[in-house]
């Protein structure tokens, strides 16, 4: 049933549905989360002001292109930009919140051994009509910035050759991965990402550096999800498999990501997918949910040939738990909130799990 939840859909709108809007991998937390997930697991506490800088990014550019109502209007978003520059939190009677504020003044700057630039004024100064838009209808250059950021800062890290830039062709060899080693002279971490639908996350993975620091793998139900993969990334490892019956031996993965897929499963379907999922992976999971709340039980909501539950958080921290997981859960907006300022959200029921091996 999941299947033809899926492939009833044309192949080009699997594509880009997960990657526009509050999805866009480059401001959506989860997807933030997971790819600090990775960049720690390399290189322990080295970079949590970059980090935390990020935050300030997905905060501020989702306040861009969601609440502000700038977007196509040239004259106003030059008065926003001639406010921030005075340090002023009203433009004409568009209310600007002060997160804003704080995180213009502090552009750019210098964290963690490379420069953030001033993204803000970039997104503002943008001309019209844009010359090369990107899904948004929007100049990439700004959204952007992190991938540079990270794929430059991470290329002299690790002493690793340059990946493309964003928006030019994709790709990335197995053979590149592998080349890639960790200073104690170790192989690098291998990787699996269940649900990784038309290389949704896996090609900002790319984008920021990240895809040559790992050995990657990633299947999907939707052949047309893989197929959409496969063309994007010919010389990565996509496959059409299912969760509930993962064709790998046990501990074959130090790690495993996962995004907005145990709410669309049975109960039944859910425990299967845990099991699995912890039965094939060493070390750590990085798991995204949209639908996610502290309730004693989960709500089960089933929607046309599959689900829509609303996962009860403690009942998923015991399942992890049994199969020797331990799990540190971040509801999304109050980690927004807290790191920045931000009070908005777009969704209150936006979980992030991060487990560890119990046995390690």
């Amino acid at each position: 049933m999941l299947v033809r939840s899926w492939t009833r859909h044309e192949a080009s709108w699997l594509k880009d549905y997960l990657v526009a809007g509050v999805e866009d991998p480059r401001l959506n937390l989860r997807s933030i989360l997971s790819r600090h997930f990775l960049i720690n697991e390399l290189a322990p506490a080295r970079f949590a002001s970059l980090m935390r800088q990020e935050y300030y990014f997905a905060a501020a550019m989702d306040w861009l292109l969601r609440g502000s109502g700038l977007r196509g209007d040239p004259e106003a978003c030059l008065v926003t930009l001639d406010a921030l520059r005075r340090g002023s939190d009203n433009a004409e009677g568009l209310e600007i919140p002060g997160f804003l504020v704080q995180t213009f003044a502090g552009l750019p700057a210098e964290l963690d051994g490379c420069v953030v630039p001033n993204y803000l004024e970039k997104f503002l100064l943008q001309p019209t009509p844009i010359p090369k838009p990107d899904i948004h209808g929007m100049d990439a250059s700004a959204l952007n910035t992190y991938a540079v950021v990270w794929q430059t800062l991470l290329q002299k890290e690790f002493s690793i050759p340059a990946a493309d830039q964003p928006g030019d062709k994709q790709k990335n060899s197995m053979s590149e991965s592998a080349a890639v080693k960790h200073t104690t002279g170790a192989s690098p971490p291998t990787l699996l990402e269940p649900a990784c639908g038309s290389a949704n996350d896996y090609r900002f993975l790319h984008h920021y550096g990240l895809a040559r620091m790992v050995r990657y793998s990633g299947f999907d139900l939707c052949e047309k999800n893989i197929d959409n993969a496969r063309g994007l990334f010919p010389d990565a490892c996509f496959q059409t498999a299912n969760v509930f019956e993962i064709p790998q031996p046990s501990k074959s993965f130090d790690f495993c990501i996962v995004h907005d897929l145990f709410e669309h499963l049975s109960l039944a379907g859910l425990e299967q997918a845990v099991r699995e999922i912890c039965r094939v992976t060493r070390w750590g999971l990085c798991l995204g949910f949209f639908q996610m709340d502290e309730i004693p039980e989960h709500i089960v909501r089933p929607h046309e040939e599959y689900h829509w539950n609303l996962l009860s958080l403690p009942r998923m921290k015991r399942l992890f738990t049994s199969q020797g997981f331990a799990s540190q859960a971040i509801h999304v907006g109050s980690f927004l909130s807290h790191h920045t300022g931000c009070q908005d959200t777009h969704n209150p029921n936006a979980y992030t799990l991060i487990l560890r091996s119990l046995s390690i």
